[in-house]
């Protein structure tokens, strides 16, 4: 398990990358692999509930995409820490 102090910007961006294009290939898949995240990482989880919030209450459209920008950031961070696998269709599946 890589410690914090071991992923790279690159790391970080290339995780992002490839979680935004689980979403793409199958959406459900992503929110399936998402509510697992969030139901052991309790900050992931919390950004989660707040996204929600202000969705409801109509937050503005730049809160919003700061808020979403900073839970990819939190998700691509616990799958490196944890050494996840993001469960990608065919050989793009990475470790």
């Amino acid at each position: 398990m890589p410690q914090m102090s071991d992923i790279t910007l690159f790391n970080l961006t290339r995780t992002m990358s490839v979680l935004d294009q689980l979403y793409q290939q199958d959406p459900d898949t992503y929110e399936d692999f998402v509510r697992e995240i969030c139901a052991e990482f309790t900050l992931a989880r919390e950004y989660m509930m707040a996204i929600q919030e202000m969705a409801s209450q109509d937050a503005g459209r730049d809160s919003m995409a700061q808020a979403d920008l900073t839970l990819r950031h939190l998700l691509a961070l616990w799958v490196l820490s944890n050494d996840l696998a993001v469960p990608l269709a065919g050989a793009d599946q990475m470790q």
